[in-house]
């Protein structure tokens, strides 16, 4: 197991970030990092050394971070495994059955994700609403979008659920976007 950040020397820190292949969005972090141990500014090389105790989890750590800020989160919560929580809470879990959820998660800020799970008999998928999905300012819109993620998947495959399943979601587009009944008191 190699050291942890904080018991490394600088040079050894230096050699850890040259070896890291950061992604795209990573490269800001890695030579901002780099910058601060060349300039030894101990008080940023402590704030990236506050997210974890490798490269790769402070780097995924403080992507996690910067996108959650998007979302209205300004501190770091960790969970028990040392990873920053990106998950939203989910608000409504709108079920065609089993199988095929829209899931609506809200952050702090009221910005909405939306995400689905689905499944055919032969294939399917999901996941939860987090920070690294598409930010939405209204719920219907939220809903709509999720409807359409379904209509998509549906469109790829052909099974024997595909026309039950594009049924149900008309249903749920026409009771999201149809006219509503307004009761007068």
């Amino acid at each position: 197991m190699e050291k942890a950040l904080s018991q490394m020397s600088k040079e050894e820190k230096l050699q850890a970030l040259a070896d890291y292949l950061p992604c795209r969005h990573e490269r800001q972090y890695v030579l901002r990092y780099i910058l601060a141990l060349r300039h030894d500014d101990m008080e940023q090389v402590a704030w990236f050394e506050s997210f974890g105790q490798s490269v790769y989890r402070v780097m995924l750590n403080i992507s996690t971070y910067e996108r959650g800020k998007l979302f209205g989160y300004a501190d770091k919560q960790f969970d028990e495994h040392g990873w920053i929580k990106g998950m939203l809470p989910i608000v409504e879990n709108i079920a065609l059955d089993d199988f095929n959820v829209i899931r609506i998660g809200q952050s702090v800020n009221g910005l909405y994700a939306v995400t689905v799970s689905w499944a055919t008999s032969n294939a399917g998928g999901g996941s939860y609403p987090s920070v690294w999905d598409e930010p939405m300012a209204d719920y219907k819109e939220a809903v709509l979008c999720g409807i359409r993620m379904l209509e998509q998947q549906y469109a790829k495959v052909s099974s024997k659920e595909t026309s039950r399943v594009m049924a149900g979601l008309r249903n749920l587009k026409g009771r999201y976007t149809g006219p509503q009944q307004l009761a007068l008191f």
